[in-house]
């Protein structure tokens, strides 16, 4: 893992229950990286995405200032224009990407993340030379973990004044009503190599020191009661009380008294809650990288007994139930079979030589050859694959 969290998945868990920022100090020293890394990340960027944007004295700047199509033999395409996000990075503008795909070092990061938290990760990439704020203080609207890379940043931190807010509910649109204390619960600079681990809600404003610093920000994203309420809610349009017309109060209190009752019985029902998790773990998908050299090519190996396997973050879900949601599909597994999975998940980075020797399941050729698809198939990825 290119992460060390300094701590277990289960002491995150019972700081997570706290809700309260922590600052992992050289938590990801391990992780070489420099300006080409940065600059290359920028390139494979599709600029013309509204995830690429550019952020100069807390606003963001209209494409048609530092982005020009031109044609490529025949081809509309897209590329900046380097001297005018220059001019203003000189001056201060924070260069960013959204949703970073297919980056081999921010991909690993993401994925020590989501192996950490059991969740889908999304990643940002926020890089800054000057002294202005990327943006004004606010809250985000869900956990993050932000990785400095290249150089310091200050992070002033303050407590949440309007408490686990959802995605519809941006700072901006109630800072006047919710708005943060003047004294910071923190005040740090984050280092290279440090990670903050910034709770959903809390108010945060990340400050240039005037040099060159380049971060990533980890976004994670969990199921909220909110989804369960409204999957719960469309489930129940076959109990009648759900159907009936409202008139007045007085008649229809006895109406919401009963449908009360049935939400309450429906939702604390614990096959209703897995099924609604396993539908929002079968909507999310993977999109590793290739591994040409791994799996099309016939006159390859294959995996070698020193190639480290990991499941993927989202892959644990009904293992103890002997199945596996992939790909918006259920797949039932062998005892045996969910058995060594599970151990998988619990030992990322395990050797195959390693779970070939510990895997009950006997014929050892088979379970390798099921390893295989399973990585060919994104279900486990592979320490050259990842």
């Amino acid at each position: 893992m290119c992460i060390d969290f300094g701590i277990s998945r289960e002491a995150f868990r019972d700081e997570y229950q706290e809700r309260k920022p922590l600052l992992i100090k050289g938590g990801a020293s391990g992780i070489a990286f420099g300006w080409r890394d940065a600059c290359g990340i920028f390139d494979r960027c599709n600029v013309a995405d509204p995830s690429f944007k550019l952020s100069y004295d807390g606003s963001l700047r209209p494409k048609k200032e530092y982005v020009e199509r031109y044609m490529d033999i025949g081809t509309a395409r897209h590329r900046l224009i380097k001297p005018v996000v220059y001019d203003y990075m000189r001056r201060g503008a924070t260069l960013i990407a959204n949703r970073i795909k297919h980056e081999p070092k921010v991909s690993a990061c993401a994925r020590a993340v989501g192996e950490f938290t059991g969740r889908q990760v999304v990643s940002s990439a926020y890089a800054v030379f000057g002294e202005k704020s990327s943006f004004r203080s606010h809250w985000d609207t869900r956990d993050v973990f932000a990785v400095q890379l290249i150089g310091r940043k200050r992070w002033l931190i303050y407590e949440p004044t309007f408490e686990l807010p959802l995605s519809t509910q941006q700072s901006k649109d109630y800072e006047s009503k919710y708005p943060h204390s003047r004294k910071p619960y923190l005040d740090i600079i984050l280092e290279a190599g440090d990670v903050l681990y910034v709770p959903r809600g809390w108010w945060h404003d990340p400050l240039p020191l005037g040099e060159g610093s380049f971060h990533l920000a980890l976004g994670t994203f969990p199921a909220y009661v909110v989804d369960y309420l409204g999957w719960a809610v469309h489930q129940m349009q076959d109990v009648i009380v759900v159907r009936k017309s409202l008139d007045d109060w007085a008649t229809d209190e006895p109406v919401l008294q009963e449908l009360a009752r049935e939400i309450v019985s429906f939702m604390r029902a614990p096959e209703n809650y897995e099924r609604f998790m396993d539908e929002f773990h079968s909507s999310l998908r993977d999109e590793a990288s290739l591994a040409l050299e791994d799996f099309a090519d016939p006159r390859g190996a294959g995996l070698s007994d020193e190639t480290g396997l990991r499941l993927r973050a989202h892959r644990a879900r009904g293992l103890s139930f002997g199945y596996l949601i992939h790909d918006g599909r259920k797949m039932s597994l062998n005892p045996q079979v969910a058995e060594t999975l599970r151990f998988i998940s619990e030992s990322p980075g395990v050797s195959l030589c390693t779970v070939l020797e510990h895997s009950a399941v006997e014929d050892k050729a088979l379970l390798r050859q099921l390893l295989t698809d399973f990585c060919q198939r994104d279900i486990l990825c592979s320490c050259r694959t990842a």
